[in-house]
């Protein structure tokens, strides 16, 4: 049921800031303006305000924003500027811009749901509710997410989420009277109707220069003798669309671990092959519920479609004056999809090709990585963890050297997924498997694991003379360039278990 607002509607506006004990009831002096997006982006409230001698606060303060008793934007002030009349412009963001802090973090085997629960109870983030996205990510191999701000690592994740699951709904991530809310597209959905007598103008624009692919391309790493060539595996197209917009191709170059690469290319075209449409609506009637991923009904001729369905609000700006709400909106409207045709489909044999590659090297290595250790896939492990803090802190170097170490080898990949985190546990199972364990002569290969003291602390060789663990003092993961250094000063390791 869509229904249209009643006019007039009453406005009765309240903006409290506080600062420690002490709390002020502000009146703005040119209204309050409130912007919310889509993809994790942190709702933006600015107004200004008059000095008076009284009003006393400063960034962090905390502060909302109510109309008619209803809680619109609750946040903390980032930013205020004065010009020499003595007023006061405010910028505050909601606790979704904490998001854009930086960190390093290795995980797999949970849902986005479960990821952004972790990263909330890292940071102090209020959670509210919290759609379960089911799609639980690979542990093989570990996600490694260095040096990222946390809102890209759960962008990353909820995309993941509708990719690897056909027909999967579309997740929105928004702050909620001061908690986290993770929302289907369907439970965002409102009766919220919109045609010409509730807005004052329009500007649509059309493109195929964004986000518009009409063919998707598979390539795998396939193998080739003792080698590796690139083969193209996959093709799906829209001749029709090609004729019309020319070539616009998206490029997929899947892990080897990735089974069903053309199911996804299926859905990256199904989603990308048509015009992308920015619809901007000026000066709508205000209704607070609407932010970004808002589905609200429009309808509207718009010279080359005739909408009238449901449309998805990006952004949303709200105005707030005494005794007036108004709303510029810009608006996705997908339209149904073009067709396309797989014109090739040779992935699930190259994919065999690969399993069978793989086969037949640890068959030739005796079904045991004792014998042999590739050196990229080492430095591969170096560089996706350097960085990394393990759960387990000043003592955390075997979460490091097994996470690590899962990147060239099985067996320390086994331990790391057992959740291995102490060097007796490590060097027995490592020895039930027939790795060799020798007091240290000064020699190590690349991928080797160096013990020091009375199995106190482990980190892996370079093949160099330095080695790459866990830092106590420093609390991450990083690379040594003498191994006598890693552990105490001038301190040699006293074992080797060695890996190849």
């Amino acid at each position: 049921m869509v229904n249209q607002m009643a006019m007039p509607v009453p406005y009765r506006y309240q903006l409290i800031i506080r600062n420690g004990n002490d709390q002020y009831l502000v009146d703005p002096l040119e209204g309050v303006q409130v912007t919310r997006g889509i993809d994790g982006i942190p709702s933006k409230m600015s107004f200004k305000v008059m000095t008076d001698g009284i009003l006393q606060f400063e960034e962090g303060n905390a502060i909302q924003f109510k109309l008619n008793d209803d809680i619109v934007f609750v946040g903390n002030v980032f930013e205020k500027s004065r010009d020499k009349s003595g007023v006061i412009s405010v910028t505050a963001y909601d606790q979704l811009r904490y998001l854009k802090n930086k960190d390093c973090y290795v995980y797999g085997g949970i849902t986005a749901t479960d990821l952004i629960k972790m990263i909330a109870t890292d940071f102090g983030l209020q959670i509210g509710e919290l759609d379960n996205t089911q799609y639980v990510i690979p542990s093989t191999p570990m996600r490694v997410e260095k040096n990222k701000t946390l809102v890209d690592i759960i962008m990353y994740a909820l995309e993941q989420t509708v990719i690897n699951i056909p027909k999967h709904d579309l997740y929105h991530l928004y702050d909620d009277k001061g908690k986290l809310m993770l929302k289907s597209l369907e439970a965002m959905k409102t009766d919220i109707y919109i045609d010409d007598d509730v807005m004052e103008n329009i500007n649509y624009k059309t493109s195929i220069d964004k986000d518009t692919f009409n063919q998707v391309k598979v390539v795998r790493n396939v193998p080739d003798g003792d080698k590796k060539k690139l083969v193209t595996t996959a093709i799906l197209k829209d001749d029709e669309n090609i004729k019309k917009w020319g070539r616009l191709q998206y490029l997929m170059i899947p892990d080897d671990k990735v089974a069903n690469a053309v199911d996804r290319a299926k859905r990256i075209i199904s989603l990308k092959n048509r015009k992308t449409r920015e619809i901007r609506l000026k000066n709508v009637i205000g209704d607070i519920r609407v932010r970004g991923g808002t589905l609200l009904y429009l309808k509207k001729n718009l010279g080359d479609i005739v909408v009238d369905n449901y449309v998805m609000v990006e952004s949303v700006t709200h105005t707030f004056k005494h005794g007036y709400h108004s709303m510029d909106l810009d608006l996705y409207y997908q339209g149904d999809p073009a067709k396309y045709e797989v014109a090739k489909d040779e992935d699930a044999k190259a994919v065999e090709q690969i399993k069978a590659a793989e086969q037949k090297k640890s068959q030739h290595n005796g079904g045991n990585a004792v014998a042999g250790v590739n050196p990229n896939q080492v430095d591969y492990g170096f560089q996706a963890n350097e960085g990394m803090v393990s759960q387990y802190g000043e003592v955390g170097c075997v979460d490091v050297a097994v996470k690590t170490g899962s990147y060239y080898n099985k067996d320390l990949k086994e331990l790391a997924d057992r959740g291995v985190t102490d060097v007796d546990t490590l060097e027995s199972s490592l020895k039930a498997k027939g790795y060799k364990v020798e007091l240290f002569n000064g020699y190590a290969n690349k991928g080797d694991l160096l013990v020091y003291g009375n199995n106190d602390h482990v980190i892996i060789a370079d093949g160099a003379g330095g080695g790459f663990g866990n830092s106590s003092s420093r609390g991450h993961a990083m690379r040594y360039g003498d191994v006598n250094y890693a552990w105490g000063n001038g301190e040699a390791p006293t074992k080797i278990i060695r890996m190849t």
